[in-house]
């Protein structure tokens, strides 16, 4: 259980480091822990993105989009309130 959350964590990091909210490139601190906590929970779950995008009838890059804070949607923002468990107020 130990070795797949360090996993798990190893490759969000991974991804993380790509991210646009870096902290090294200027970004917003509150996005990018928004975006790592989603992706985080995404990971909990097992549910790759492709599989958001077909849930809420959008495409992966703006399911992307969506994620990084570029864009904003109501049902994503419901849907991972709801079904992923993010809440800011952690932030």
């Amino acid at each position: 259980m130990r070795k797949e959350l360090r996993k798990q964590i190893e490759l969000l990091e991974q991804k993380m480091s790509k991210s646009p909210n870096s902290m090294k490139d200027g970004g917003s601190h509150f996005l990018y822990r928004r975006e790592r906590m989603i992706r985080f929970k995404m990971l909990q779950k097992n549910m790759p993105q492709k599989m958001l995008a077909k849930r809420l009838n959008l495409t992966e890059s703006y399911i992307s989009k969506l994620i990084t804070g570029q864009r904003y949607n109501q049902d994503f923002e419901r849907y991972i309130i709801h079904i992923l468990d993010v809440n800011y107020c952690c932030l």
